[in-house]
């Protein structure tokens, strides 16, 4: 099951591009460009801005392709399937797109960084829900074409249904119902949708609040502090008020566990995949090692005994 997510990341684009790029998350050969060279995508992006005289404002839009982490799907193919989605996004075209595919997680995730101005025509990118729909849909025909699962509104991945959202206020409740239909802005959903992308890949406490700060958000987490304080720090620098949430406050709203023991036991879980996967890796690569050694070994006895026999 593939899901496309626009993410609402206030960093910066060099921010962006370096956290998806790192080595421990990626290889080189899961990292792409569509009109740019991944090496020099952050140089590139920026000579485009400076070119047509828009360094200022939103300098790019950031999106996650992610699968289920029982989806059978190999990075590679994974990635493969991100770079398609990309070169027919109609709204993307002559916008220059990094796109780096995350292996060091439970489940597999890419990355698209799309630079806000057009290297052609020096426009800025224009981005609506209908081309976030068209995305989407997109992505759901590719994982029924290629047999594996499609998401279903309101069921996991198993087919059960999901919890339902929860607020004691009625007037709180109906505004978190309306966020989830898009029909209005929550800083409170757009929080805890970044919590919970973030506690699903995130394998140290260190790890979670680098991948919060990449998306624009501040975590304010003490070990001599009860809760763990999460600041939006674009409505923030905006100057709203309402721009902060506790933990407890998202777990009260949406019935997770957001405790800190239970976000550091989510933590150790995703470590112990990440590690077995990477484990499951070596092995199989030892493994064409032998093999490997065993046919030179076969083709130098048969070399030898050809001699022989000549």
């Amino acid at each position: 099951m593939a899901i496309v997510k626009a993410v609402s990341s206030k960093a910066s684009i060099k921010t962006a591009i370096e956290y998806v790029t790192k080595d421990e998350k990626t290889e080189d050969k899961l990292v792409s460009g569509i009109n740019c060279t991944p090496e020099y995508a952050i140089e590139e992006m920026q000579a485009t801005k400076e070119l047509w005289n828009k360094t200022e404002g939103r300098t790019y839009k950031h999106f996650v392709h992610s699968y289920h982490e029982d989806e059978h799907i190999t990075p590679e193919q994974a990635h493969k399937n991100a770079i398609e989605l990309a070169k027919d996004t109609e709204a993307w075209k002559g916008h220059e797109v990094l796109i780096a595919t995350h292996i060091d997680r439970g489940h597999i995730h890419t990355h698209f960084i799309v630079n806000s101005v057009n290297f052609e025509d020096g426009h800025k990118l224009q981005w609506s829900k209908k081309d976030l729909a068209d995305l989407k849909d997109r992505c759901n025909e590719q994982s029924r074409q290629q047999g594996l699962h499609v998401p279903e509104k309101g069921k996991t991945f198993s087919g059960e249904e999901r919890e339902e959202t929860v607020a004691w206020n009625k007037e709180t409740y109906n505004l978190l119902k309306q966020a989830e239909k898009g029909e209005v802005k929550s800083y409170v959903q757009d929080t805890a949708l970044a919590v919970m992308d973030c506690r699903e890949t995130a394998t140290s406490r260190e790890d979670f609040i680098d991948q919060m700060k990449a998306r624009g958000y501040g975590v304010d987490w003490q070990d001599n502090h009860k809760y763990i304080t999460f600041t939006d720090k674009d409505r923030e620098a905006q100057g709203e008020m309402k721009c902060k949430i506790r933990n407890n406050k998202l777990e009260n709203y949406y019935n997770i566990d957001l405790t800190k023991e239970g976000l550091e036991n989510e933590f150790d879980r995703n470590k112990r995949t990440a590690e077995s996967r990477d484990n499951t890796i070596k092995k199989q690569l030892k493994l064409l090692q032998l093999q490997n050694q065993q046919w030179k070994r076969q083709a130098e006895e048969w070399k030898a005994l050809n001699k022989i026999m000549k």
